[in-house]
């Protein structure tokens, strides 16, 4: 359920706030997964944990983060802030002829952590009990945020590593794709930056 990749930090995109030495970035990213249906199963329907591919999960997360970073060149101290400030599901097509037959009802819990090179992980993301219950369950889902603070993570060590622990319920009766939309926010120190490109 885990993917590793070296997620750095693109100072490049458009900053939104400027002032008092500091810029605040906002990075979204998207990436989607489909899950399949019972449908396709047959005679012999699989475990839940079978069904759905939590490690297709985490690597959707981790690319949709991993997509927009990159670091090289630039001094680790100039971020003084990195959080992740939102994050939403999407069940694409739910409604077939006026009638909602896809949803998220197949996720019992979702956690998403984020730990440097597999060590002290913080928990960024958390659902909350009951959230996804429902035959198809919700369309659209947006995690709750812990509000943790990631630059120590980010800080200590040479890549951030973003984990979904799911806790999987029934199978989705029909092929399920869903969209990811994250989006960090970066504080960078503009002075840090300067010296750290010199």
């Amino acid at each position: 359920m885990k993917t590793t990749l070296s997620l750095t930090l693109l100072f490049a995109v458009v900053a939104v706030d400027v002032g008092c030495g500091a810029t605040t970035i906002k990075v979204p990213a998207n990436s989607e997964i489909t899950v399949p249906g019972k449908d396709i199963l047959g005679g012999n329907p699989l475990a839940a944990d079978q069904v759905f591919p939590a490690d297709a999960l985490s690597k959707a997360l981790a690319e949709s983060l991993a997509q927009s970073f990159d670091t090289s060149g630039y001094d680790k101290d100039a971020v003084d802030s990195l959080k992740l400030t939102s994050l939403s599901m999407l069940v694409v097509d739910p409604e077939q002829n006026g009638r909602a037959i896809r949803g998220l009802g197949f996720i019992d819990k979702l956690t998403i952590s984020v730990s440097n090179d597999g060590d002290n992980a913080v928990v960024a993301a958390e659902s909350v009990d009951g959230d996804f219950e429902g035959n198809p369950g919700p369309a659209k889902y947006d995690m709750p945020l812990t509000d943790a603070e990631l630059n120590p993570v980010f800080q200590g060590g040479d890549s951030l590593d973003m984990t979904a622990d799911l806790v999987p319920g029934e199978p989705p009766n029909f092929a399920t794709t869903v969209q990811f939309e994250t989006e960090l926010t970066i504080q960078i120190n503009v002075g840090g930056v300067l010296n750290g490109s010199q």
